[in-house]
């Protein structure tokens, strides 16, 4: 039986170690959090992926202040007739045993999985969650961030992908989409911390779908505008309705369009007409519906990391069709990551064309017959102080590295890596070179235009454009150089398969 609101919390509550072996421990928790006949998938997929990490323990704070539930609290359930506790419960995923006392949880960090706060909502319990993704994921590209939290004193460290579910009425499907990419630009970007009375403030007004509270979902316009407000600077793209469609929409189709802004740590939100989840990772998985690449999604109706075979094929009518995709980028990227790429490519076509490209690694990747081993291109948005940090750690040749880290550079970069194919499928070092853009240029700016373009390197060529009208800098580097890649989602992936091989 789910447990009472009135006895929610006990004055004299204290904390539980549940020891998830004995049989039918796992179904007597969720029954205590699951209030309607319908059951609760965002806390089935919970416990299924705590169960797929070996989870033995969960420890529960029976009176845990959450910051977010305590918003939709003074905003919204407080004019409630019903009373509700101002208080949650928390679950912490341990695959280990845990000290029956509590006293001394050092020594634990190896086996916590992360946790998950579990509001008094009879219909959506499932609040504030970072779980570390499930194994079933090891080998995709995934948005994730780092929290630092604190069990009874003790610090622990989590990286993974925030998730909350709706709240069915004060927060709407968009809305906690948005909340799980802002939590997760909080983590890992820095932006301000954003509470649900934040985002439902930011998306009031302007075109309106129905009642604004309760909530009866937000309009596109609802959404740019709140994201707008909560200080990203996104851009909208429409989706083909067909695979035969989006094969035709090149650097718009909808594959290369997520995966960019993945490697950027950068979750995209996509939306239906009538439902909204975040893209968080995509994997380079084979199957009869999707034979490049397969996609992960948070969903807060069904909970974290969902696989999606086939955006073309969905098994539920809430997810069709992918009309659009609102893509999360931060203030001073005025430039999008389709235009950084297609501006790239252009300057990478020049070269291809010149007597400069003959005999480089480039030429060689060029030369394979099947187009799909050839060279092709990974973008990605990160921090000029990231870019430089990383020169050396990624092989980049040392005298372009010194010279990289001698130049001006904006807060952010658009990078374009040319990728060698052959290379990135057997798990190798695959830059054959890259292209660095101001990610502060305009949508408009000229493709031919060479002050547009920080750096050009490929092989044994390197250009560096110089700044405000200062002398460019030519490099002759030795030949053959291909390094490791600068994407922060695609190095926590490498990290990732390096420990496990």
């Amino acid at each position: 039986m789910p447990l009472p609101l009135a006895s929610w919390s006990p004055t004299e509550a204290n904390a539980t170690i549940f020891d998830m072996r004995v049989p039918g421990a796992w179904e007597d928790l969720a029954a205590d959090y699951t209030y309607m006949p319908r059951g609760n998938a965002p806390l089935t997929r919970i416990f299924a992926i705590a169960q797929a990490h070996g989870v033995t323990t969960i420890v529960k704070e029976p009176r845990y202040i959450d910051a977010d539930w305590r918003s939709q609290l003074a905003h919204f359930y407080n004019g409630n007739f019903r009373r509700f506790p101002s208080v949650c419960h928390r679950l912490h995923f341990f695959a280990g045993p845990v000290p029956s006392n509590l006293e001394d949880l050092s020594g634990l960090q190896d086996s916590y999985r992360g946790y998950s706060v579990l509001r008094p909502l009879p219909i959506s319990p499932v609040g504030r969650t970072m779980l570390m993704a499930p194994p079933d994921m090891a080998d995709a590209v995934r948005c994730e961030s780092t929290e630092e939290i604190n069990l009874f004193g003790w610090p622990f460290v989590i990286r993974a992908m925030p998730f909350i579910s709706q709240d069915t009425q004060y927060h709407r499907c968009a809305h906690a989409a948005l909340w799980m990419v802002l939590r997760h630009a909080h983590f890992e970007h820095g932006l301000p911390k954003r509470l649900p009375s934040d985002i439902h403030e930011a998306a009031t007004g302007g075109v309106m779908t129905g009642r604004q509270l309760p909530s009866d979902g937000l309009s596109a316009y609802q959404l740019m505008c709140a994201m707008t407000t909560l200080g990203l600077s996104p851009a909208q793209k429409p989706l083909a309705e067909t695979p035969e469609e989006n094969e035709g929409c090149g650097l718009l189709r909808l594959h290369a369009m997520v995966c960019r802004y993945v490697n950027s740590s950068l979750p995209p939100i996509v939306i239906s007409n009538t439902h909204a989840w975040v893209v968080t990772g995509y994997s380079r998985r084979g199957s009869a519906e999707q034979p490049r690449i397969h996609l992960w999604r948070h969903d807060d109706a069904a909970g974290p990391y969902i696989e999606v075979p086939d955006p073309w094929d969905e098994k539920e009518e809430a997810h069709q069709p992918w009309l659009s995709v609102y893509l999360p980028l931060l203030p001073k990227a005025f430039v999008d990551a389709e235009r950084a790429e297609l501006v790239g490519k252009s300057f990478v076509g020049q070269f291809a064309r010149s007597e400069l490209v003959k005999g480089t690694t480039f030429a060689a990747a060029e030369a394979e017959e099947d187009e799909l081993e050839g060279p092709t291109y990974r973008t990605y948005l990160v921090p000029s102080t990231r870019f430089k940090r990383d020169l050396s750690v990624r092989g980049v040749p040392e005298r372009l590295a010194v010279a990289l880290r001698l130049s001006p550079m904006p807060r952010y970069v658009w990078v374009i890596e040319v990728v060698d194919r052959k290379l990135r499928n057997d798990g190798q070092p695959d830059v054959l070179g890259e292209v660095v853009l101001d990610a502060t240029l305009t949508q408009f700016e000229p493709l031919g235009d060479p002050t547009s373009v920080m750096l050009f390197h490929v092989d044994d060529v390197a250009h560096l454009t110089g700044v405000d009208q200062s002398a460019a800098l030519r490099l002759s580097l030795p030949r053959g150089a291909i390094y490791r890649t600068g994407s922060p989602a695609v190095q926590d992936f490498e990290a990732r398969q390096s420990s496990l091989g």
